[in-house]
């Protein structure tokens, strides 16, 4: 058995470990019916209300920005675009599916949200990023990666303290994230084995089209949905895509770089992406539509005009 293999394998096992509890859990108290106990608690604590309006912050797209931006400037671009391109945005997409096939509503406590609540998307979310982080730092420092653990937890909990969802929102969420996480460490190894043996031109046509059928699928199927489909597949082409032109004409490689140096394009790399962001942001259109070829722009130069920078600056 390969070193990789035994990493996918004791990573498995850990996540298996993980999704028993939080079924076990999970199932308790909604058999005790604690389903909205925390919702309704809480409801009127204007502190501990504060305080996880924060924490829930951890679960937000602006964060996995920063997180994604800065393992992509700072770090392994291989390992941000697995994060970034499969795990988040692929995780959202399903998300966004399978709310819009459940159709379960919110709790009363909801306050601002107006979407579909199962699964919970920031639950969901946190359950693949963080420990998929976790696992890569936790040699180096085991502390931070099991931090990295509690913070999937907090997003979760916090979710039901603000009201936003119930026990069984964020129970699903958990679940379905971390059997995303389970079929992406499968099949990533076999599907980049397969891509060793393709082309550019061919790779590129793929990482445009797949991400494309899938937002006419969601268009069509969910013509009216809230869901940011136009954000998570425009995302994808623009990270696959800029990813592959990366590799092929800039190469630019963050594990070469001092300490030095990794702070100085980390620090410009966060600025300059906030500012395409906010930039583009100032167009005044709202639709899905636009939402697509806002974030094909955005998150294209991102991994390519930004790194490209980058290499002009250390020569």
């Amino acid at each position: 058995m390969s070193e990789e293999e035994k990493i996918s394998k004791k990573l498995l096992i850990f996540i298996l470990l993980n999704a028993i509890i939080t079924f076990i859990v999970g199932l308790i108290l909604l058999l005790l019916g604690y389903n909205i106990y925390f919702n309704e608690l809480f409801y009127n604590n204007a502190e501990v209300y504060f305080i996880f309006s924060i924490i829930t912050e951890l679960g937000d797209i602006m964060i996995y920005i920063i997180i994604i931006t800065s393992l992509w400037y700072a770090y392994d671009k291989k390992f941000a675009k697995n994060l970034g391109f499969s795990l988040l945005l692929g995780g959202a997409y399903a998300n966004g599916i399978l709310k819009d096939i459940f159709k379960d509503p919110r709790p009363w406590t909801r306050r601002e949200a107006s979407d579909y609540g199962f699964p919970s998307g920031h639950s969901q979310s946190a359950a693949t990023v963080y420990p998929y982080i976790a696992y890569e730092v936790r040699k180096k420092n085991k502390i931070l990666a099991w931090i990295l653990i509690g913070i999937t937890y907090l997003v979760a909990i916090s979710r039901v303290i603000i009201g936003v969802h119930d026990i069984h929102d964020i129970w699903g969420g958990l679940l379905f994230g971390m059997f995303f996480l389970t079929i992406f460490i499968i099949m990533e190894p076999k599907i980049s084995e397969i891509a060793k043996t393709l082309s550019f031109p061919i790779k590129a046509i793929i990482v445009v089209v797949i991400p494309l059928i899938l937002f006419l699928i969601a268009m069509v199927l969910f013509p009216n949905s809230d869901q940011d489909y136009g954000v998570y597949c425009g995302a994808m082409i623009g990270i696959g895509l800029g990813y592959l032109v990366e590799c092929e004409k800039i190469q630019y490689d963050p594990t070469i770089l001092s300490q030095k140096q990794k702070i100085i394009n980390l620090i410009i790399g966060l600025i300059l992406t906030f500012a395409l962001y906010f930039a583009l942001s100032f167009i005044p259109l709202e639709s899905q539509i636009w939402d697509f070829i806002q974030f094909i722009i955005f998150t294209f130069l991102i991994v390519t005009l930004i790194p490209w920078m980058f290499t002009k600056i250390q020569k």
